[in-house]
C-alpha cells in the first residue's frame, strides 16, 4: 500500500554500512531545502515593508502601478508552480531545486541593481517563477527524503516555514532597509543561495535513472498548462481588479472567465493537475478546504487589521494580531503533523476547520481580536498541513510533484481571494445604508469557513493512506 521511499530510506535498504551517511546527507538536503522555502516566502511577504523606499528610489507610484510589484510576482509564481510540479516527476530533484534557486539568485541581483520600475517589476516576475519552483521543489525533496511513512510529520516543518516568513518577512526588510537600504533586501539573498546550491549538489540523495522519470515520457501538456495558469491568473487579476485599474465590472468578468478554465480542468485536466483532485475523493475534498483555509487567514491578518485601525486600535495592538495569526500557523503545523501519523486525517482537519470558523465569528462579532488572529492561524496550519499530506498520500509516487504544485496553486488561490475578495465585499457593504454593514463580510466568512472547511473535514477519511 505504501511506496518504497528514497534517500534515507533506501540507504537502509541497501545495507546498514550506508545508511548513516546517508540519512546526514538527506537531513543537510532537508535543511536547505527548508531555507530556500523560507527565502521564497519571505521574498512574498517583503515588498510591503520596503514599498514606499522603492518607490521614492525608482518611481512607479502614480496610477497604482505599483500594484504589479507584488501581482506580478504572484501571477509568476502562478506560472511556475505547475511547469515546476511537471518538472519534478521527470527530472532529477537536485536539477530542480538547483536551477530554481539559481534563477531565484539571479532575480535577487537583478532586482538589488534595478536602476527602473519596469527592470525591478521583471525581476519580481522572476522572483515569482522561481519561488514557485523552490515551493514545489522543497515539498517534494521533503516528501521524497522522509517516504510516506514519515511525511507527514516532515511536512509539517515545511508548513511552519510560512508562519515564521510571515513574522520575519516585514520585521527582517524594515531592519536590512533601516541599516543599508532596501537593495540590500534583495542582495542578502545571494549568499543564502549559493549556500543552498552547494547543500543541495553535495548532500540530496539521487534518485537514480530508474526513478527519475518513469513512466512520464509524454510529452508536456501544453493546453492544460494553459488553462492552470490562464485561469488562475484571470480569477487573481479579477480579484485584485480595483488595484490593477480594471474596476468592479472588468474584475468580476476576469474572475469568471478564470473559474471557467479551471473549470475545464475537470474534463482536459491529468498532467499537471492529478484527477484525484478534480473527482469526488478525499483529494477533492482537501482541495477545496486548502483554499477555504487561506480565506479566512488571509482575510484575517489584512482585512481585519484595516477595521481594527478605523476603530482606533493601536499599531502595537494590530501586530499583536498579526503576530499571533503567525505563530498559530506555526503551532497548528507543528501539532497537526504528528496527528496525522497516529490518528489520520479527520482530527486535525475537523479541530482547524473549528478554529477557523470561531475566529471569522469572533471577526465578525468584533471580540477578542487577537483571540481571532490565533485561532486563524492555528487552523490554517493543522488545514493546510493535513490536506498537503492528504493529496500527496493520495497521489502516485510518480506524480508527487504535481500533486505538490496544485497544492501550492490552492494556497495561492486562497489567499488571493481572502485578500481581495473579502476586501472587496467589505468596501461594498460599507457603502450600503444602516450601521455595521462592516461585520456582514465577517459573517460571510464564518459561512465560507463551514462550507468550505468544517464540511470537507467531517467527510475525510478516518485512516492515513498512501498511493503506490
Amino acid at each position: 500500500m505504501t511506496s518504497s521511499t528514497v534517500g534515507a530510506d533506501t540507504a537502509v535498504s541497501r545495507g546498514s554500512a550506508p545508511a548513516r551517511p546517508a540519512i546526514a546527507g538527506g537531513n543537510i538536503a532537508v535543511a536547505a531545502a527548508v531555507l530556500a522555502l523560507l527565502l521564497a516566502a519571505m521574498d512574498a511577504t517583503v515588498m510591503g515593508t520596503v514599498l514606499p523606499n522603492v518607490l521614492g528610489d525608482v518611481g512607479g507610484g502614480s496610477g497604482g502601478g505599483y500594484a504589479w510589484l507584488v501581482s506580478g510576482f504572484m501571477l509568476a509564481q502562478v506560472a511556475g508552480t505547475p511547469l515546476a510540479g511537471w518538472a519534478a516527476d521527470r527530472l532529477d530533484d537536485r536539477v530542480l531545486a538547483i536551477g530554481a534557486t539559481l534563477v531565484f539568485l539571479a532575480a535577487s541581483v537583478l532586482a538589488g541593481l534595478a536602476g527602473s520600475f519596469g527592470v525591478l517589476v521583471a525581476a519580481r516576475v522572476l522572483h515569482g517563477l522561481a519561488a514557485g519552483a523552490i515551493i514545489v521543489s522543497s515539498y517534494v525533496i521533503v516528501g521524497r527524503v522522509f517516504g510516506p511513512e514519515r511525511r507527514a510529520k516532515a511536512q509539517s516543518m515545511l508548513s511552519m516555514v510560512w508562519g515564521v516568513a510571515a513574522v520575519l518577512g516585514p520585521v527582517v526588510g524594515a531592519a536590512v532597509t533601516e541599516a543599508w537600504g532596501w537593495r540590500w533586501v534583495f542582495f542578502v539573498n545571494v549568499p543564502l543561495c549559493a549556500l543552498v546550491v552547494v547543500a543541495i549538489a553535495v548532500a540530496l540523495p539521487g534518485r537514480g535513472d530508474a526513478k527519475a522519470g518513469q513512466g512520464q515520457r509524454s510529452g508536456f501538456p501544453a493546453a492544460e498548462f494553459l488553462l492552470v495558469t490562464g485561469g488562475s491568473a484571470l480569477l487573481l487579476v479579477g480579484l485584485q481588479g480595483g488595484s490593477l485599474g480594471l474596476g468592479a465590472i472588468g474584475g468580476a468578468v476576469a474572475a469568471v472567465v478564470g473559474l471557467v478554465a479551471l473549470a475545464l480542468l475537470r474534463r482536459f485536466g491529468g498532467g499537471l493537475v492529478p484527477r484525484q483532485v478534480l473527482a469526488r475523493t478525499p483529494s477533492a475534498g482537501a482541495a477545496l478546504a486548502t483554499v477555504g483555509a487561506c480565506v479566512v487567514m488571509y482575510a484575517t491578518v489584512t482585512v481585519l487589521p484595516v477595521r481594527l485601525a478605523a476603530s482606533g486600535t493601536s499599531t502595537t495592538g494590530i501586530a499583536v494580531v498579526v503576530g499571533l495569526a503567525a505563530l498559530g500557523w506555526v503551532a497548528g503545523s507543528a501539532i497537526a503533523g504528528g496527528v496525522v501519523a497516529k490518528r489520520g486525517y479527520r482530527p486535525p482537519l475537523v479541530v482547524g476547520s473549528l478554529a477557523l470558523t470561531a475566529s471569522a465569528v469572533l471577526s465578525a462579532t468584533g471580540e477578542i481580536a487577537w483571540l481571532a488572529g490565533m485561532l486563524a492561524g492555528i487552523g490554517t496550519g493543522a488545514v493546510t498541513a493535513t490536506t498537503l499530506a492528504l493529496i500527496q498520500d493520495q497521489s502516485p509516487p510518480a506524480q508527487l510533484g504535481v500533486a505538490t504544485s496544485a497544492a501550492t496553486m490552492l494556497r495561492n488561490i486562497g489567499s488571493a481571494a481572502g485578500v481581495n475578495g473579502i476586501a472587496a465585499l467589505s468596501a461594498a457593504l460599507a457603502t450600503g445604508p444602516g450601521h455595521g454593514q462592516d461585520n456582514r463580510a465577517f459573517w460571510v466568512l464564518a459561512a465560507v469557513a463551514v462550507l468550505t472547511v468544517l464540511v470537507p473535514a467531517a467527510s475525510a477519511p478516518r485512516r492515513r493512506t498512501t498511493t503506490g
